[in-house]
């Protein structure tokens, strides 16, 4: 299944692909650096892959899920 992943700075994109690589997750990184589009098998393991990153990177950033398999990495509502 695709999955896309919006994120919210233009510097993370390749190292969150890389993450995702390295998770055994394929990707191919945008144009402009602030998305992914993953192929995955199911949508909780990117997501757990996103936030492992987040917190290893000590980022105040959380996947929120938009739509179906659609994530925006971004920092939690609240």
């Amino acid at each position: 299944m695709t999955i896309a992943v919006e994120l919210t700075r233009q510097v993370d994109g390749p190292e969150v692909l890389a993450m995702l690589e390295a998770g055994g997750v394929k990707g191919k990184l945008s144009k402009d650096g602030c998305k992914v589009t993953a192929s995955a098998d199911d949508c909780e393991t990117v997501a757990h892959l996103l936030e492992g990153w987040a917190a290893e990177h000590e980022l105040p950033f959380a996947p929120i899920q938009v739509d179906g398999c659609s994530f925006v990495l971004a920092p939690p509502a609240g």
